[in-house]
């Protein structure tokens, strides 16, 4: 993933020439320079949850009412016939035997599975409507190709034509999906059919997708429990979970993260009185990661001992556009820390 900047580094080096901490070996950071790391290293966790290099790059996103439909069919179970009504005008094209490609992310890992995937196409019957066969949706691939939706448009307007995903399996580097539409019968190959496909402006076709882990996990499962502490009092220098909000438009993220707008970075910090201390336990948390960045860029980091450390985590869910231009769901893991305890 993507290493962390010069002046990032500069402030954690300033950090560790503070007095460290009895337990935890890290002094507080004023205010100003706590929430660069923040926003640092929020960056970084996003990143490298969602398995992408670097930002993608800016994007018109789909037209709204189109996004609105999408949202609400990914929330809830596929019906047999879904569509919306269109925007401007825009350059179209028959809509048989048109190849899509589309070039999806893999969160989660090489265990990350796609979950739900739909095809979103404005389509347009050149003429009257008139009985024929459904048009058909086929993954191309290097032994064939694999029927994955069809459907019988009827009015024109935006169609949701859900995918048949389970045949894809688990793609540890994502998945690129050619996808070819086809309006042939079953003894009329490519039967013409007077169907259009706008492929241009904010009728462009699209595809929204939830991608997450294939099998289910909880950080720190099988590990011993470690003493819960709850969020921060004012003023208290114990170990506690503290809250940071972090907007996406201030990491200049607001054009490809479509919800929500931030999420709240919670973090463990603090001191562990013996009183306090629990067993050891995976600590992939605020402090991990100061010490994993020290470390990476060979930066002295005093002993730890017992350290505040977070006991339970969540997912964070993203809607995004990913690299292609394609809507993507994504539940990226363990990123919300729910509660803290002492190693």
């Amino acid at each position: 993933g993507p290493g962390p900047s010069p002046d990032l580094m500069l402030l954690l080096l300033g950090w560790t020439r503070e007095p460290p901490c009895p337990s935890c070996s890290a002094a507080p950071l004023a205010p100003s320079l706590e929430r660069a790391v923040l926003l640092e290293l929020a960056k970084q966790q996003i990143l490298r949850g969602l398995r992408l290099p670097a930002p993608p790059p800016p994007r018109a996103p789909p037209p709204p009412e189109a996004l609105a439909v999408a949202l609400r069919r990914l929330r809830s179970h596929p019906e047999p016939r879904d569509h919306a009504t269109g925007a401007s005008s825009a350059s179209s094209r028959p809509a048989c035997g048109t190849t899509l490609t589309f070039a999806l992310s893999s969160p989660g890992g090489r265990r990350a599975q796609l979950l739900q995937a739909r095809l979103w196409l404005y389509l347009r019957p050149a003429g009257p409507p008139r009985p024929g066969p459904p048009l058909r949706v086929f993954l191309r691939g290097p032994s064939g190709r694999t029927l994955l939706a069809e459907r019988r448009p009827g009015a024109p307007g935006w169609h949701g034509l859900p995918l048949r995903v389970g045949r894809l399996g688990a793609a540890p580097g994502g998945w690129r999906l050619e996808l070819e539409l086809d309006c042939g019968g079953a003894h009329r190959p490519r039967a013409p059919r007077p169907l259009r496909l706008d492929t241009a402006g904010g009728r462009r076709p699209f595809l929204v997708s939830r991608a997450g882990p294939g099998v289910r996990g909880a950080a720190g499962a099988g590990g011993r429990s470690r003493r819960r502490v709850p969020a921060c009092a004012p003023d208290s220098d114990l170990c506690c979970r503290r809250h940071r909000f972090v907007d996406f438009r201030e990491l200049g993220w607001g054009g490809w993260i479509l919800q929500p707008e931030g999420y709240t970075m919670n973090y463990c910090a603090g001191q562990c009185p013996l009183h306090l201390a629990g067993s050891p336990g995976l600590a992939a948390s605020f402090h991990a990661a100061l010490l994993s960045l020290l470390k990476a860029n060979r930066a002295p980091a005093p002993a730890a001992q017992s350290c505040c450390v977070p006991t339970a985590r969540r997912p964070l869910s993203l809607l995004y556009l990913d690299p292609s231009g394609s809507v993507v769901k994504a539940d990226v893991p363990d990123m919300v820390v729910e509660a803290c305890g002492c190693s």
